[in-house]
């Protein structure tokens, strides 16, 4: 370093420090471009991701429009002895809406002003969401329409026995047919029940019966232990009765709610075959209820 500010004096040493503020700006200008250039795919993602969500909200408007009300039941509750009805109900409008708060309870196809019984609702904050605690008459041999003030129909149904505290879910039994030995066996039964909003629930008393062409011919009671029955005092786990060829085997699904009321499910019809097979023949697992005495 002397020998070199004897050689440039001073004048070197400012030339030094020229370049080295030189060099410094280049890097400095290096740096910043490369943070502009991540700075641009930065908002480049944004505009991307705001484009997404916008044609996700668009496409989510669309199904709403599509699928018109949405209306779900919850919490019913029966009064046995007076055959009524309290439920919660929820009806969700495709868009907000100025919607009339009352909502007219209907016979399925008639009109809003020939209502038998008249509820207001609730609107929420974001204008779509209507909701109500409801106590109706509970006529099981009766469908049901909510419409509104212009005549919109929100829901309707052939039967209330779609707002009963309990529904079939899903269920059945594994099965084998003998047609040398025309006789039908059958083990692990199961049934699933669910409220009105589609929640898993229990039931109390529940019972599997079978029926060979009307006539039944096994009643099993549920145990504590799964795929378990008790029938005439003993517990097994499978059955075997006699079926010939042609022969309509019925396995159904008994057992009560909280309030009363009894319930039977169908939950599985098989035709015995020629040959070592049946066929499921098609049902409605819509139940037979009958009202406590």
């Amino acid at each position: 370093m002397m020998e070199f500010l004897r050689k440039y004096g001073w004048t070197g040493l400012a030339l030094l420090a020229a370049l080295g503020a030189l060099l410094a700006a280049v890097s400095q200008g290096r740096r910043a471009e490369a943070l502009s250039g991540q700075l641009t795919e930065a908002r480049q993602e944004i505009r991307s991701l705001d484009e997404r969500l916008t044609a996700a909200e668009t496409a989510l408007e669309s199904v709403r429009a599509e699928t018109g009300p949405q209306v779900t039941f919850a919490d019913p509750k029966v009064a046995a002895e007076s055959r009524m009805l309290t439920v919660d109900i929820t009806v969700v409008m495709p868009e907000p809406s100025g919607m009339s708060n009352d909502v007219g309870f209907c016979r399925p196809g008639e009109d809003y002003r020939l209502a038998w019984a008249y509820q207001s609702f609730q609107r929420n904050a974001d204008g779509r969401t209507y909701t109500a605690a409801v106590t109706i008459p509970l006529d099981l041999e009766a469908g049901l329409e909510l419409r509104t003030e212009n005549d919109t129909v929100l829901y309707t149904t052939d039967s209330m026995l779609d707002l009963l505290p309990l529904r079939l879910a899903s269920g059945g039994a594994y099965w084998h047919y003998g047609r040398e030995e025309q006789r039908f066996y059958q083990c692990d039964w199961s049934a699933v029940l669910e409220d009105p909003s589609g929640q898993e629930t229990e039931a109390l008393n529940g019972a599997f019966h079978v029926y060979r062409n009307g006539e039944q011919v096994f009643t099993g009671r549920e145990t504590e232990e799964k795929y378990m029955l008790e029938a005439d005092g003993e517990v097994v786990d499978s059955l075997g009765v006699a079926c010939a060829p042609g022969d309509h085997m019925l396995l159904t699904y008994s057992c009560e709610d909280a309030f009363g009321l009894h319930y039977e499910f169908p939950v599985q019809e098989l035709v015995a075959l020629d040959w070592d097979d049946m066929r499921g023949y098609p049902i409605s697992h819509d139940p037979a209820v009958t009202w406590p005495e």
